[in-house]
């Protein structure tokens, strides 16, 4: 009789263990709530049927205020909802119904190649007379993710056609990288290089794309080894610890007469470039001595910042400050933002056995602060004691699902 109860107790005790939730897997779930959160905004007051596409501009409470359908807000939506497909799979239907509709709207084509439109209003295309990279590189983002999900050879064409027009447009044959302009009649704009010109081709659509289509890679790795070479020389200001914005047309920083910096910079920024160099220092295209030198800054850059006064009431659990003065580190605005954190959320990820607890508080701080209960979706800023602010958009040219959902990519890899 004793044998039988304890046979009951422990098969009792071993089914309660198995059946109980992990901290790990009640993590995932929140990931999960979250972008379905994120995309179900989107859904509920953004979709139109007839456009079989969302409308871009949404205000706080889910209103549409524009008919315009921008190029950037729609790849990153088809981004979000590629990636979210592992949570449900409708998703997947409506990330290809928008990339259809990408295909045919927002796509051009001229004798340099293929490129982005910037909008779309009443099946009309906005008319550019300059092409930017930020647009262009974002335009590819989507598509990218779409192209990793499925494996639909059909994308590659004009992914590899929107890859070639950029690449013709932007790139530097002389001093290599990219431009951050391209003027339609007069080409490549002198003065336009940055910070933003090397780094975001890389985490907007390249590496995912090199990661995904590894039989064509011989097209992206060339430009990927340049752009992480020219950033490691030339994004990271070791005299003011902050990274160099505004760049030369030799890639030098831009600086005053009086030898100051002559741009702005951003906390997230730091993190962003921090990240790129810790995914970079384990691709392994690179030789070892270049993966060692990046993973070496990519980890003092993130140590340096976190002990800069970036924080509310000097916590960390407070959020920083959106722009900082990068020759006084002065605060120039003191809001938050909610793609920064979550770029810092990244970083902190990547940066292997150090900074655990720090990540688990901007990850606490980003949910509580950024993601509106009453009416779905994620604000752009808060002030500085963290109160929402409701008069930005919470859809508009650049902001629809992607900072977030890539967030919860890295998260999920840990």
């Amino acid at each position: 009789m004793k044998i039988k109860y304890f046979t009951i107790l422990l098969t009792s005790l071993l089914f309660f263990k198995c059946s109980k939730p992990s901290e790990n897997e009640k993590t995932t779930d929140q990931y999960e709530q979250q972008a379905k959160q994120l995309i179900g905004f989107f859904d509920d007051h953004a979709w139109s049927e007839e456009l079989g596409t969302y409308y871009s501009e949404i205000d706080n409470e889910g209103k549409v205020v524009s008919q315009k359908v921008y190029t950037v807000a729609t790849s990153r939506l088809i981004y979000g909802l590629s990636f979210a497909s592992k949570y449900d799979p409708a998703y997947l239907e409506k990330a290809q119904k928008v990339a259809e509709f990408q295909k045919q709207h927002l796509i051009g084509k001229s004798n340099k190649g293929s490129f982005s439109h910037s909008f779309v209003e009443d099946a009309k295309a906005g008319k550019q007379s300059s092409l930017d990279v930020w647009q262009q590189a974002y335009g590819l983002c989507g598509l990218s993710e779409l192209y990793r999900q499925t494996k639909n050879p059909e994308l590659l064409p004009i992914l590899h056609q929107l890859h070639q027009g950029f690449i013709t447009r932007f790139r530097d044959t002389e001093k290599g990288g990219l431009w951050g302009n391209y003027d339609v009649e007069k080409g490549q704009v002198s003065g336009s290089k940055s910070l933003q010109s090397l780094m975001y081709p890389l985490t907007a659509y390249m590496l995912n794309l090199w990661e995904a289509d590894q039989e064509h890679k011989e097209l992206y790795e060339g430009q990927i080894k340049e752009n992480l070479s020219l950033l490691y020389q030339y994004g990271w200001n070791q005299n003011t610890e902050w990274v160099n914005v505004q760049l030369n047309d030799d890639w030098s920083p831009k600086m005053k007469e009086d030898g100051t910096m002559d741009f702005t910079v951003t906390v997230g920024h730091n993190f962003q470039l921090s990240a790129l160099l810790l995914r970079a220092s384990k691709f392994q295209f690179l030789d070892h001595q270049t993966k060692v030198l990046y993973k070496k800054l990519g980890e003092q850059i993130i140590d340096i910042t976190l002990k800069k006064d970036i924080f509310h009431q000097q916590k960390i659990q407070k959020g920083f400050y959106s722009e900082f003065d990068p020759n006084t580190s002065k605060v120039l605005d003191d809001r938050k933002t909610w793609w920064q954190h979550a770029e810092a959320i990244i970083a902190l990820s990547l940066y292997e056995g150090k900074y655990g607890d720090e990540g688990h508080l901007f990850e606490q701080y980003f949910f509580d602060t950024f993601v509106d209960s009453k009416y779905g979706g994620e604000y752009f800023y808060a002030t500085k004691d963290d109160q929402p602010i409701t008069s930005e958009l919470k859809g508009s040219i650049g902001k629809s699902t992607y900072h977030t959902i890539e967030m919860i990519r890295f998260l999920n890899k840990k």
